[in-house]
């Protein structure tokens, strides 16, 4: 079983789509759930928030960042079950006019609102890029950037870290088994520590480690 960190791909949406389905064959399911998006919200009343919150959208980070000012991240899979499911919330409408004019249309695939949306100017978002992420403060960064892994091995190895991981791809290649998976820098940490219990990929996740501590110091001492 090996383990490898995929840390050279476009960001830009367009790119990364072609990238990946491209280099790794997959669908547009597949690709919604490596893409992650990071947004910054004001909102002048808690309402919107709220109400967004109490559906439990899965796979999202969420931090208060001021007064009434959140950081929002989630995957484009995530985004296009709030597109199909819940486009009554006044945050997911505001999400689909900005996010709609920013990336790109086959995202938007199977979930386009059978009817024109009107919002009310009460939320302002503003969509992150990787640089700005970079400059978030380190207890932000290491939970909101995220890094995209690539795992392979038999299927019963896979499948035995299956429970250790979120979202992720599984893909049967001609020659090897592969799993698609993204963490957060905590949550590698603790992805980490759950292998090294179980005496797997020992060797490989120290030098992972490594690797990215040497890019992002500072959240390791956060963490």
């Amino acid at each position: 079983m090996k383990i490898a960190w995929i840390n050279e791909f476009p960001s830009k949406p367009k790119e990364f789509l072609q990238y990946f389905k491209t280099q790794f064959k997959l669908s547009l399911e597949e690709l919604s759930k490596l893409y992650y998006l990071t947004l910054k919200i004001n909102s002048l009343s808690d309402s919107p928030i709220y109400k967004f919150l109490e559906r439990t959208p899965p796979h999202i980070k969420f931090d208060e960042v001021g007064k009434r000012e959140f950081i929002l991240t989630l995957p484009m899979f995530t985004l296009r079950i709030l597109f199909r499911e819940h486009l009554d919330l006044r945050l997911v409408k505001a999400l689909f006019l900005v996010l709609s004019k920013k990336l790109p249309k086959d995202f938007f695939k199977d979930c386009m609102p059978k009817h024109s949306i009107i919002t009310s100017q009460d939320l302002i978002i503003e969509l992150l890029t990787e640089e700005e992420k970079h400059f978030l403060p380190a207890h932000l960064k290491s939970k909101h950037l995220i890094l995209l892994f690539q795992i392979r091995g038999s299927c019963e190895e896979l499948l035995s870290l299956v429970p250790f991981l979120g979202i992720l791809v599984i893909k049967n290649y001609s020659d090897y088994y592969g799993i698609l998976t993204s963490f957060s820098i905590s949550e590698f940490i603790i992805f980490s520590l759950n292998l090294k219990e179980k005496n797997l990929l020992k060797d490989e996740i120290e030098k992972l480690l490594e690797k990215v501590k040497t890019f992002y110091p500072d959240c390791f001492i956060e963490i």
